[in-house]
């Protein structure tokens, strides 16, 4: 299936979201509990890179991460608002990447390039079964 067609490049989404206490680094050391850390920021990222593109695909089709590069440059503090950017740069048959970047009110904060790969909704879940029915089959 060609998707250039109804997912041009360019597309792009941006999320916002104001740090939370549960997207600081806390769970990684006390001494990072009023910072955003770099998990949260890559959820955002994988977010926006999903708000851009699934919302546009045929019925039954989603997207699934396949590789995520970032470079987290900056901090930011509790309560400070953080955008990301996903925007679609290139398409390969069904493998999209995006380019990433982000920004609080101070300035930019980090940039990526995330992959994603279209495929049929009820395909993979047949294949997700089938990889748990070996577990299944290999404990009887």
């Amino acid at each position: 299936m060609d998707f250039h067609g109804i997912l041009p490049l360019g597309k792009n989404a941006t999320i916002q979201k104001a740090v939370q206490r549960s997207d600081t680094a806390a769970n990684y050391s006390e001494h990072l509990n009023e910072l955003m850390s770099t998990p949260a920021w890559v959820d955002m990222a994988i977010r926006a890179s999903i708000e851009a593109v699934d919302k546009h695909l045929p019925n039954g089709y989603i997207t699934v991460g396949h590789s995520l590069q970032v470079t987290h440059e900056a901090p930011t503090f509790l309560g400070m608002v953080v955008h990301v950017k996903a925007t679609l740069a290139a398409i390969d048959g069904n493998r999209l990447w995006f380019d990433i970047v982000s920004w609080d009110e101070v300035g930019e904060i980090g940039r990526g390039r995330h992959e994603r790969v279209i495929v049929s909704r009820d395909g993979l879940l047949k294949k997700a079964k089938e990889r748990r029915r070996f577990l299944v089959e290999r404990n009887l």
